[in-house]
């Protein structure tokens, strides 16, 4: 090691006094009214671009003089410095620029250098150069961070002329960022309308790839329309198009909200919100004495953690029924109250008692509808043996507060699944009257309200299935695992196809919850055929038909009643106790 190092000292030794003394030099580089005499062996040794440039018999070799016209000197000397010696001084004011001199030149070890130096040296001040120039020499580890930098310092960086002049794809990416710190999101739009008219002759083509990355649901609907009406350029492009209509679609459908998936409905990290996944009060036992669970309890995927949201005022019984509305929840039904209506207000992390239904029932379904919910079937053990299955549908004004009695099932049941595709909730299966599992599909037409029966039946007779509605999709999530898409005929109202998509891996369970995340479908707890409870949360892509069994669980093993998803207030979230 002594003679490593012995050898290593000298032979630096000897490369300074050889750049020091312009001893054996054979090529000359200017840079700027400077000249330096260097040595071809040494330079391409360290430098891919000289070696290269000296091997491929370019007029530079020939000469035997190389200029670099656009160079600093201080910078340069520093480079040659570290090419002789290994040594560099690196500052705060100079480490950009050498990351950029040390990339032209592929010199990978200061390029390495300058990384490490200003990753923890990066500030709202360089990060933006600093993340251009790392991408461009794709530097990914600090592109990454310099990335976030801009994004949480976005308010300075947009007062930099540096700003104005990057090009659209960078602006996308930047605005594509969970992280920026300027809010609403109409303060954005803002920007990037501005970005463009600074030469939008030139710029009105990145429109598209711009629009798509601003989370245009979550801007106010009144600047939604007037964003149209005062930029011509964005009528004319078919992705502003689309995601308008889309962010228009979102606000129009506050009962489809939690249906719709796209990256412009992700939250900002710093606007206060967050989808989570909320699984209300519920049974913790399978068998009597029954432990029943005030707790609303909401899962978020971002911090990987169970929170607690504002109880339940009280426990309506099991049975009841859920169903979320722009991001309020609503619960009706149960055991124990059959006619009641809850409402947890999202605004202000709170329930409230509403109207009471008109009759009694539980194992029934909610569905939402532009300012309307409608409670559908169920059971009620104050009607005469035989006759227990509810067949009544009734519907509630969300304004008005009020509940009509508006139709009734072709086919009376309970313990079913359903949901709604344009102005129709279908009903899949469920217990008759007779106490048999029935393979029916039924639909009840909200806008004509008329029910009937489809020629369709679902795959086997049973109850207790769930259905969720992933982007348009409705998939159907039977006890045995199987997973079943239920397409509806375009053109005949009363055909429609069932076809198997997958099938969720050991599994063998009811009672348990599903919501749609992010394009998969999520399974939550339930109770298994021996009478145990599960904790598990499972994830099936419809997709490529991929199920994997998350490492979180559950707080505690549940039979699931209510679950649903929603974009709650970070300020309501409770951290829970476990």
């Amino acid at each position: 090691m002594d003679l490593e190092n012995g050898h290593y000292t000298a032979l630096v030794d000897g490369l300074k006094r050889l750049l020091d003394n312009n001893e054996h030099s054979d090529i000359t580089v200017e840079v700027g009214n400077k000249t330096f005499s260097c040595h071809k062996a040494v330079l391409a040794a360290m430098s891919p671009y000289f070696d290269a440039m000296f091997s491929s018999g370019m007029r530079e070799t020939i000469s035997g003089h190389v200029t670099f016209p656009d160079m600093e000197v201080d910078l340069f000397e520093n480079v040659l410095n570290y090419i002789y010696t290994g040594k560099v001084d690196l500052t705060i004011e100079n480490a950009v620029e050498l990351l950029h001199i040390s990339a032209v030149l592929q010199i990978k070890p200061l390029q390495k250098l300058c990384e490490d130096f200003l990753y923890p040296h990066l500030s709202s001040e360089n990060c933006l150069k600093v993340w251009r120039l790392s991408v461009a020499h794709d530097c990914k580890i600090l592109s990454s961070k310099a990335l976030d930098m801009v994004a949480a310092h976005f308010r300075e960086v947009i007062k930099t002329e540096e700003f104005w002049e990057i090009d659209g794809k960078e602006l996308a990416a930047i605005i594509d960022s969970d992280l920026i710190d300027l809010k609403p999101e109409d303060a954005i739009c803002d920007i990037v309308i501005k970005w463009i008219k600074k030469d939008e002759a030139n710029r009105v083509s990145s429109a598209g790839l711009l629009f798509e990355n601003i989370r245009l649901p979550f801007l106010r609907p009144e600047y939604l329309v007037t964003l149209e009406e005062e930029n011509s350029f964005l009528r004319n492009d078919e992705k502003c198009v689309k995601v308008l209509n889309d962010a228009k679609n979102y606000s129009l459908l506050p009962a489809r909200k939690q249906e719709i998936y796209s990256k412009q409905t992700r939250h900002r990290a710093n606007f206060g919100w967050e989808e989570v996944v909320v699984v209300v009060g519920g049974c913790e036992t399978a068998l009597p004495p029954y432990i029943r669970s005030l707790e609303v309890i909401c899962y978020s995927f971002t911090n990987r953690k169970w929170f607690e949201l504002c109880p339940l005022p009280y426990d309506p019984g099991i049975e009841f029924a859920a169903c979320s509305y722009k991001n309020d929840i609503y619960i009706s039904g149960g055991g124990c109250m059959q006619k009641c209506l809850l409402r947890y207000d999202s605004d202000k992390d709170l329930w409230a008692q509403l109207t009471t239904m008109k009759e009694g029932r539980r194992r029934h379904a909610l569905q939402a509808t532009t300012g309307f919910l409608y409670a559908i079937g169920g059971y009620d053990n104050k009607l005469e043996e035989g006759s227990r299955m509810n067949k009544t549908i009734e519907m509630y004004s969300i304004s008005d507060g009020t509940w009509e009695l508006v139709g009734e099932l072709a086919v009376p049941v309970s313990s079913f699944s359903s949901a709604l595709i344009g102005d129709c909730i279908y009903i899949f299966g469920g217990e008759k009257n007779d106490k048999k599992d029935t393979a029916v599909v039924q639909c009840y037409d909200t806008r004509h309200k008329q029910s009937y029966k489809l020629d369709t039946k679902i795959p086997l007779a049973c109850k207790l299935t769930k259905s969720v509605v992933c982007n348009n999709r409705v998939f159907l999530i039977f006890f045995d695992g199987r997973v079943t898409e239920f397409v509806k005929d375009k053109n005949e109202k009363t055909k429609a196809v069932c076809r198997t998509v997958g099938k969720l891996t050991s599994f063998q369970r009811i009672h348990f919850g599903v919501v749609h995340y992010q394009g998969c479908i999520l399974v939550v707890g339930g109770e298994c055929d021996s009478n145990t409870l599960c904790n598990d949360l499972i994830m099936f892509d419809p997709n490529t038909t991929g199920c994997k069994k998350l490492e979180d669980t559950l707080p505690a093993a549940r039979l699931i009643d209510g679950c649903v998803k929603i974009s709650a207030q970070k300020k309501y979230m409770k951290a829970l106790n476990t």
